[in-house]
């Protein structure tokens, strides 16, 4: 596998200005940083294997679908809890955490089968 510099820094700024964004839209709250701290990680998080590159073209393109599907629910959920903000924001934690874990479990057994 070989990482990609210029792909690996534009996800990372994609994900800094997303989050930067979900901020934003939050208001001027209590937790508006938490909110977008956590929008720019988990997002940076699913796009990063799109900056891998490995030397399976079939792999590639299912860690890109992967990518985009778990991106894109990253997205929704992250933007759904920011336009109406809870109270507690701990089960919004616990979703996008278990969404996360989800995604490197999902990542792990595409990169662990297309080794076999």
């Amino acid at each position: 596998m070989k990482i990609n510099i210029i792909p690996t820094i534009v996800v990372a700024s994609v994900a800094a200005l997303v989050g930067l964004l979900a901020a934003h839209l939050c208001g001027n709250t209590s937790k508006d940083t938490t909110i977008g701290i956590i929008t720019g990680v988990s997002l940076g998080l699913t796009l990063l294997p799109i900056a891998v590159k490995s030397g399976d073209s079939r792999l590639d393109v299912n860690m890109r679908i992967v990518c985009t599907i778990f991106a894109t629910l990253v997205l929704l959920v992250n933007f759904i809890v920011c336009l109406n903000v809870p109270k507690n924001l701990t089960i919004y934690m616990i979703i996008v955490g278990l969404i996360l874990l989800i995604y490197i479990a999902v990542i792990y057994k595409l990169v662990t089968a297309s080794s076999e």
